[in-house]
């Protein structure tokens, strides 16, 4: 079972660095897989195409690492390695059929690289040549079955609902650190919703005040589709904890309405002093 960790560790800036350069697409996170955390690295761009009828096979391999930490995830120096032997992979089944990248997944000391091709037919020949012959070393695996709806990369490696949220929050604390704010201080959180009728701005905005945000349901937003807009705002922390909490129940209560939550901000307070 897949358990969310909150927690993020080098392995993941390292991952997603290396995948931007190839599609902007790309991004990771770390979860709790049974009792040990796992990196997942995943293409979000293929959801809007999945699934792809001229990828029908799933294709999983990777090796296992050598050089691994106490939470059994490979070092700085053997990610590298990883990545290498990643490239290494991808000219082999080029060399085979065609194929799609979809993401990859870091665990118990295994990278393992989930893959969508046109066709079976040579791929387990040509990747164990390239381990014989490249990495003698490595022990990997390879494992192949026809997928047709995509879904592993839909249900497993495609973050979850909770994830996502997660991921969001954690893009906007990040840029406020790079901007030098220490988050010692609460100040004025502040969510941008759209609705499309007022009632249904109104009923939502009864429902954020109850739960101790101010609700300024004056505003007209640009949006011709959803014209009435929504701002909240909560003097709280900018904390990881605080933030999931609060926009995991705004967000649960939205689907009752035809809205859009654009997001939330919050005035940058550098080295945390007011």
């Amino acid at each position: 079972m897949k358990q969310f960790l909150f927690l993020q560790i080098f392995i993941c800036t390292i991952l997603f660095q290396n995948a931007v350069a190839q599609t902007e697409q790309w991004d990771t996170y770390m979860a709790k897989f049974g009792d040990k955390p796992g990196s997942v690295l995943v293409d979000m761009g293929y959801m809007d195409i999945a699934p792809d009828g001229k990828y029908p096979y799933l294709l999983v391999t990777g090796p296992q690492a050598i050089d691994c930490n106490k939470q059994h995830l490979p070092g700085k120096e053997e990610i590298e390695r990883l990545e290498e032997i990643l490239d290494a992979t991808n000219n082999f089944i080029t060399g085979v059929t065609a194929k799609l990248l979809v993401g990859t997944f870091t665990y118990n000391c295994e990278r393992l690289n989930y893959y969508y091709v046109k066709d079976t037919t040579g791929v387990r020949n040509a990747i164990m040549r390239m381990y014989k012959r490249n990495y003698p070393n490595y022990q990997f695996a390879i494992n192949m079955k026809a997928d047709r709806e995509w879904s592993t990369y839909r249900t497993f490696l495609y973050p979850n609902e909770e994830n996502r949220n997660w991921m969001e929050n954690d893009k906007i604390i990040a840029r406020l650190l790079q901007q030098g704010d220490s988050l010692t201080k609460p100040r004025d959180i502040k969510f941008d919703v759209y609705f499309r009728t007022d009632s249904g701005r109104s009923a939502f905005a009864g429902f954020a005040r109850a739960k101790g945000f101010k609700a300024d349901t004056t505003k007209a937003s640009q949006s011709p589709n959803m014209p009435y807009e929504l701002l909240l705002i909560k003097y709280e922390a900018v904390k990881m904890d605080v933030v999931n909490k609060m926009t995991a129940e705004l967000k649960s209560e939205l689907k009752k309405y035809n809205s859009i939550y654009v997001g939330w901000e919050a005035p940058l307070i550098p080295g945390g002093k007011k």
